[in-house]
Order: structure tokens, then sequence, then C-alpha cells
């Protein structure tokens, strides 16, 4: 975690340095798209909300996450326009993976505990903006996503006299996975 401060305080640093140069505007990225890998496919939605100035963006972002469980992402995100008109783009997000549903549904009525925790997220890719008009544009991109969650299951166990012990069992999921975007960049 302190790890992730020291990037948010360096990118604060960075980006109060070449502001000051250059014309800062606010930006908005919206998009929706789906996330594939071995398991199946699901959908993803985002919302990143930064500043951009001249070939650099920088925002933070909040997202649902529906691959394998149900998520919420939170996490920074950093893009480079290239090209001679700026439209290829470079994007990498980092982050933290919030578990939406932390208990199972009424169907499971023998768990003593059930908890998720989430982990790191990240993704990374390559995209390209088509302009609409002088204020938005779409955004499509592809890239390669990662999720970490862990799941601690605990089962009481049967016995004649209490207290019965609780079995306990830990998963481990590490998701990678591809995805694909679209989105409203304004």
């Amino acid at each position: 975690m302190k790890l992730f401060y020291n990037f948010l305080f360096f990118l604060f640093l960075s980006f109060s340095s070449i502001a000051q140069k250059k014309v800062v505007k606010f930006q908005s990225i919206n998009s929706a798209g789906v996330v594939g890998g071995d398991d199946h496919v699901n959908s993803v939605f985002q919302t990143i909300n930064g500043i951009k100035f001249s070939d650099w963006f920088a925002g933070i972002g909040i997202g649902v996450d529906n691959y394998r469980y149900k998520t919420l992402p939170l996490f920074i995100d950093g893009r480079w326009y290239f090209g001679d008109e700026k439209k290829g783009f470079i994007y990498g997000d980092i982050g933290y993976n919030f578990p939406m549903k932390n208990k199972p549904g009424k169907e499971v009525y023998y768990y003593n505990t059930y908890d998720f925790n989430g982990g790191i997220y990240t993704d990374l890719g390559i995209g390209y903006q088509v302009s609409l008009n002088k204020y938005s544009s779409l955004s499509f991109s592809l890239g390669h996503s990662f999720k970490k969650l862990q799941n601690e299951i605990g089962v009481t166990m049967q016995c004649l006299v209490g207290p019965c012990p609780v079995d306990y069992s830990k998963y481990d999921y590490e998701l990678g996975r591809m995805v694909l975007k679209a989105g409203l960049v304004f």
C-alpha cells in the first residue's frame, strides 16, 4: 500500500510540474466491454476521470468486473497518446479489487464462514480513438487484465459433543484474461 501512495505522490509531482507548461484539461473515459479467459466470457464496465495534458493522461477509475466473481476494481490509470494525430494510445491500470459478494446464496446452508478478500488489479493494453466532434470521441482498446481474489470457507464438522471443530479451506484465485473495451471520451 505504501508503494501505491508513493506512486500517487510521484504522479502528482510530475503532473504539477508539467501542468505549469502545458494546457491541462479534464477528461472522462466511460467504457464497457467483454473480458474472457479460460473460464468463460463476461462483461466489464469502467469510468475513469482525470487530467490530460500534451500526450499524457492520468486519472482515477472505478468499475464493475463480472468475470467469474463480481468485483469492484478501484485503480489509477495512465495513458500515453502517440501518432501524428495522437489517436493511438497505450494504457496501464493498477489498483485494488474489492469483492462485491461476501456470502454464498441460500442454496449453501452448511458454511460456518464464507469470506472473500480482494487483491491486486491490473489492466495493460493498447487502443485507438475516433473523434466524434471537437469535445468527444469513441475509444476502442484491447488488453490483458489480471485480478486476484481469496476465498476462505469454514464448514462445521458434525460431532456428538460441542463445540464441534470447523474445517477451513482457503482458495486463491489469480485470474488473467483478455479484455476488449469500447467507450466514450469527453
